[in-house]
């Protein structure tokens, strides 16, 4: 039984594709009147780090992001994977946070949730899709964590993903 729980341990790869709406330059994430653009977004993202246990994965990653077909960014993040279940089919929560640089600069954080797919034959091969909400920020103004100002923010994203762990 103790060898079942780290049959994950050691070196992890994950290769993912996302896809979803974007919101620019935005005043308020939910407002039905605003006109600056919206448009349609893809990401695709590599990361590579070191599974602990079953359960939990730390890592870093690099991808292109495009949040209209006018900015395209590249992240760099450190990423956090946690795999709920002992499971070949699991919940998984991914958490990803770190600086992207391009067309527009600045923070990058990204919160996704989803379902993990074991593959049979290969204990350390999955699929998974997930659903995720992430920001790109442009500091060009600054960042300014301690009020209620989101002028300096550039693109909210809600994307959904499908991805393949190695």
């Amino acid at each position: 039984k103790k060898e079942q729980r780290r049959t994950l341990r050691g070196y992890k790869g994950f290769v993912e594709l996302g896809a979803g709406i974007t919101l620019h330059d935005y005043d308020f994430w939910f407002s039905l009147d605003d006109d600056r653009p919206k448009g349609f977004g893809m990401d695709l993202l590599t990361t590579h780090g070191f599974q602990f246990n079953n359960f939990i994965f730390l890592g870093g990653g690099v991808g292109l992001s495009g949040c209209t077909e006018k900015s395209v960014m590249m992240p760099m993040f450190v990423n956090i994977r946690i795999n709920m279940l002992n499971r070949r089919i699991s919940p998984v929560i991914d958490m990803k946070g770190g600086y992207a640089v391009g067309d527009r600069h600045g923070g990058y954080l990204a919160v996704a949730a989803g379902m993990r797919f074991g593959l049979k034959g290969n204990t350390k091969s999955a699929v998974y899709t997930e659903v995720e909400a992430s920001w790109l920020g442009d500091t060009e103004r600054g960042l300014y964590f301690g009020r209620w100002d989101l002028k300096n923010r550039r693109c909210g994203r809600f994307m959904f993903r499908v991805g393949y762990e190695f």
